[in-house]
């Protein structure tokens, strides 16, 4: 390990961190929920209750109305609610999904502590602070990490998992063996794919010491299963068999919308292979894609096989089989952000070779602050919608707007909603023609009747105010004769139309 001695180490990721964590308590409430959330939250209260049942598992009934949230495993979903009733206790002004969305904060920050962390490994804390601090300032990440109840959590466990299993291949206690392990075994409990960091894990630890290898990996995988039974309620009744489900279905997810891409839309099995690295390369900002280049070359040119060999089974072979396999992706391959965190530590390459040649300090820190300026002025610009940023490669959002989808998630119903509480007459009906129901409901006043087509045939007329996300290039055009009421967007694009219909037109 290669790390610089001062009289405060660690120091600048300390101050980062700690500056995050207050921009979150700040920015927490402006997060609308994603479309999942509202059905997430009520599973998670509900599933809180099985640990009755902890020691007689064939009594316990999983809730098969939402069996597909029973397969992801539940870990962070029981954390993100235990946690927020105590944050709620503390800030009784803050709205459950508030306190909920600050978990998930907090988690990614434990996330970029660990990618600093790792780092570390390979270089000195100026480039490993780099790391975390362009990793950390990428909208991209920061947007997902206030409202994504599942990518950015499962993201940072998985970091996790890797840098303790790392550390406890490096010196096997039990210390560190309870630790890497715990730690695999919650990313196991949020995502199926969590394995694949033991793996990692495991065939370090064989390269590292073949003899010696054996007794910690089998005490390691142990605890790393235990740790996953005890927090997936749906394992208990028959382990192996539902993990084996849970990673069949998610390897091929059923899911049939259509997705937008480059202006035309898709089925989740038809998407080009150009799908990934196109999101990707217009998703991250233009610093992080230049070092990452510059520092595969000089981490190539400099033979470091420990970093090469990790980069290589993290990020190039997944990435590569998942464009291959036509895996099932969507919501701009949100599912596989936990592939990325490699390609920031390859960045802390360049910057090593940049460090290595420049003895100002003050000219060093420039260049950091320089790298960041693009996320960090997009961020302030787009909040709370950072997650829709794409780079100036695509001519940033309005490049973006009608050949990829922004609001995908349908945060901004959050602000639609607001309107419509502050506008709606008392026993108001609201259509959602498109965008996530529960969400509308989550926000809506008491007195407030938000349906779907579906659900009820009133003509029309009948309605107060129609939502439309516009996802998949949903626009006004389907309420073109209907009064727009309100609109929710950010620098010229919008996410979410309000309409009142009234008498003058009919919606499709």
């Amino acid at each position: 390990m290669n790390t610089v001695k001062t009289k405060q180490p660690h120091l600048p990721i300390t101050l980062l961190l700690s500056a995050a964590f207050l921009i979150g308590c700040f920015a927490a409430p402006d997060y609308g929920l994603s479309w999942d959330e509202a059905g997430i939250f009520s599973y998670s209260k509900r599933l809180l209750g099985a640990y009755q049942y902890v020691f007689r598992p064939h009594d316990f009934q999983p809730d098969t109305s939402i069996h597909i949230l029973n397969l992801y495993g539940p870990a962070h979903f029981l954390y993100s609610a235990f946690i927020a009733e105590l944050i709620i206790k503390i800030l009784p002004s803050w709205a459950n999904g508030t306190a909920e969305h600050f978990v998930y904060f907090t988690t990614f920050l434990i996330g970029v502590l660990f990618l600093y962390l790792l780092a570390l490994r390979w270089m000195r804390e100026w480039s490993a602070f780099g790391v975390a601090l362009l990793f950390i300032s990428q909208p991209l990440f920061w947007g997902h990490a206030l409202m994504n109840p599942k990518d950015t959590p499962f993201m940072s466990l998985f970091i996790a998992s890797v840098y303790l299993g790392l550390r406890m291949m490096d010196d096997p206690t039990w210390k560190k063996i309870l630790a890497a392990g715990i730690a695999l075994g919650f990313a196991t409990s949020i995502r199926s794919l969590g394995p694949m960091a033991g793996a990692l894990v495991l065939l370090y630890g064989l390269r590292k010491s073949p003899r010696g290898f054996f007794i910690p990996a089998l005490k390691y995988s142990i605890v790393a299963l235990i740790a996953a039974y005890l927090t997936w309620p749906y394992l208990w009744k028959a382990p192996i068999a539902n993990l084996i489900e849970s990673l069949e279905v998610m390897s091929q997810f059923p899911f049939d919308t259509r997705i937008l891409f480059w202006g035309n839309l898709y089925l989740p099995d038809q998407l080009p292979r150009s799908y990934v690295p196109v999101l990707f390369a217009l998703q991250l900002t233009e610093p992080a894609l230049f070092l990452f280049t510059a520092g595969a070359l000089v981490m190539l040119a400099s033979q470091k096989w420990e970093p090469i060999a990790l980069t290589l089974f993290w990020f190039a072979l997944p990435v590569s089989a998942v464009i291959l396999l036509g895996s099932v992706l969507y919501d701009n391959a949100r599912q596989i952000f936990f592939l990325l965190p490699p390609m920031f530590i390859v960045t802390g390459f360049a910057l090593e070779f940049l460090s290595a040649r420049i003895s100002s300090g003050a000219i060093k820190n420039a260049l950091l602050l320089i790298f960041i300026l693009p996320g960090l002025f997009a961020a302030i610009q787009l909040h709370p919608y950072e997650y829709a940023y794409y780079n100036s490669f695509v001519g940033g959002m309005k490049g973006a707007s009608n050949k990829f989808d922004t609001d995908y998630w349908g945060i901004s119903f959050k602000e639609s909603m607001e309107y419509v509480n502050a506008n709606a007459p008392a026993r108001a009906r609201i259509l959602i023609l498109s965008g996530p129901e529960e969400t509308a409901m989550y926000y809506a006043r008491p007195d407030l009747r938000v349906i779907t087509e579906q659900n009820d045939p009133t003509p029309q007329a009948g309605y107060d105010y129609v939502l439309i996300l516009t996802r998949k290039n949903q626009g006004a055009l389907r309420c073109q004769k209907s009064e727009l009421a309100h609109q929710t967007g950010r620098d010229g694009v919008i996410f979410a139309y309000v309409m009142k219909p009234g008498t003058i037109g009919k919606c499709r």
